[in-house]
Formats: C-alpha cells, structure tokens, sequence
C-alpha cells in the first residue's frame, strides 16, 4: 500500500470520530461527563441538559458504540465515563500518517 492509499484508508477510518463529535449534544455529554469522573447517570444528564431522556440515551448510545464512554452498573443504576483513548489514539494515528508523509515531501513546508 502506498502513502497516500494509507493515508486514504486512515481517513476513512476516522471520519465516524468526527462525525461523533460534530454533534453539540454529544459535545455538552462528553464536558458533562469530563466535569464528573464518579460518572452521570442518564436521569442525571437529561437533568443537567434540560433534554428528554430518550435524547440523553440516544446520545449514550452513540457515544458508546464509539467509545467515548463506557458504562457500569451500580446496582440499579448505569453509570457513564469518558473512556474516548480508543478514538483518540486513531486520530492521533492519522496525524503521525499524515507527518511522515509530509516529511517525504519538504517542498510542502
């Protein structure tokens, strides 16, 4: 595989990273969520974001199977964190692809 087809493959791979996080409500979910480490439940949340909790869950739900956030149960209760080092570490694998690709290109600096 070429740089650039790697690139191109590294791209796609991230474009649902950004996707996830071009939602404002999924924005004020992960500053929430960061401004708590003990977790927020959805009740919390949907009392914290003035939303439905449908919309709460939503959200969760899209940030989970992405993995923003985790979740745990504490008897009855499931509690959400920040856990996005998984994404992160993607995005931050895209940009290292794209350095050394400008690297092998000096006319670009």
């Amino acid at each position: 595989m070429n740089p650039n087809e790697a690139a191109l493959q590294e791209f796609r791979e991230t474009i649902p990273i950004f996707e996830v996080l071009a939602d404002e409500r999924r924005q004020q979910i992960m500053i929430e969520l960061t401004q708590h480490a003990q977790g927020l439940t959805v009740g919390e949340l949907t009392k914290i974001m003035q939303i439905s909790q449908p919309a709460v869950s939503h959200q969760l739900k899209t940030l989970k199977d992405h993995h923003f956030v985790s979740v745990e149960r504490q008897g009855t209760r499931n509690y959400y964190r920040v856990t996005f080092d998984g994404p992160l570490t993607k995005v931050e694998h895209l940009i290292h692809t794209l350095r050394e690709d400008l690297k092998l290109k000096p006319y670009l600096h």
